[in-house]
């Protein structure tokens, strides 16, 4: 299997996993169409192989990409990429190593990748994004909590397999959304809520969107999205 695809065959193998997975990134191109987000240039704290530069309404004209390279996500960027010389790729695990030069960028996205960011860095990676953005922020995370949680557990447990090590009392903590009862591990005890009070720390937010079913309460919802800009730029979505 050639680098990077065993994570994508993961993501995107099964017609159900795809619908998924993709919903993150058609919420994405829906967003940026109806909020008319200027996506000229672009940074992405985990951007993997870069799938989101082909979900954007008007390609990019410079790009930076940021990640950990786990299964050689950036390699396969590059390659993808090759021909596109304002698209840079750069390896980093902690925030100190997201670093561009060209001047601030009009777009950041982090998208399914903060939940694998040690609870102890993530802001300092809010801090860095928001030094170099005038403009919008887009993430998107999973939600570990609640009755949702309780029905992906027990599907993943008892049918699909791959669900992560919680106790009893841990399961029943995370179902009533008593997260500080669960010990965290990447998905394991994360609290989007809790992100949510750290992204409005650094950003003025304007929507929370439940992914899959964005009509529905984000309860409802196995990701959940949010839009915001940059404090320095409060109509920044209209921007060029």
């Amino acid at each position: 299997m050639s680098v990077g695809q065993g994570y994508n065959e993961r993501l995107f193998g099964s017609r159900f996993r795809r619908w998924l997975h993709e919903a993150r990134f058609r919420w994405l191109q829906h967003k940026c169409r109806t909020m008319h987000v200027n996506t000229v240039s672009v940074l992405e704290i985990g951007c993997f192989d870069a799938r989101s530069i082909r979900y954007l309404p008007t390609k990019p004209k410079r790009y930076y990409g940021f990640d950990a390279n786990w299964e050689g996500g950036l390699d396969l960027a590059r390659k993808t990429w090759e021909g596109e010389k304002q698209y840079h790729f750069f390896t980093a695990e902690k925030p100190e190593e997201v670093d561009i030069s060209g001047g601030k960028v009009s777009l950041a996205l982090s998208l399914e990748t903060i939940e694998h960011i040690p609870p102890e860095l993530v802001n300092g990676y809010l801090q860095c994004v928001a030094e170099l953005l005038d403009g919008v922020f887009i993430v998107t995370v999973p939600n570990e909590k609640g009755l949702l949680f309780l029905v992906k557990y027990l599907a993943k447990k008892l049918v699909v397999g791959g669900a992560s090590d919680y106790s009893v009392k841990e399961v029943f903590s995370a179902t009533l959304g008593r997260m500080n009862r669960v010990e965290r591990n990447e998905h394991k005890g994360f609290d989007w809520e809790q992100l949510l009070g750290q992204l409005k720390k650094y950003f003025d937010v304007k929507e929370v969107e439940g992914i899959q079913f964005p009509w529905l309460p984000l309860s409802f919802n196995a990701q959940i999205g949010v839009v915001m800009t940059s404090r320095s730029s409060p109509n920044s979505s209209n921007q060029g």
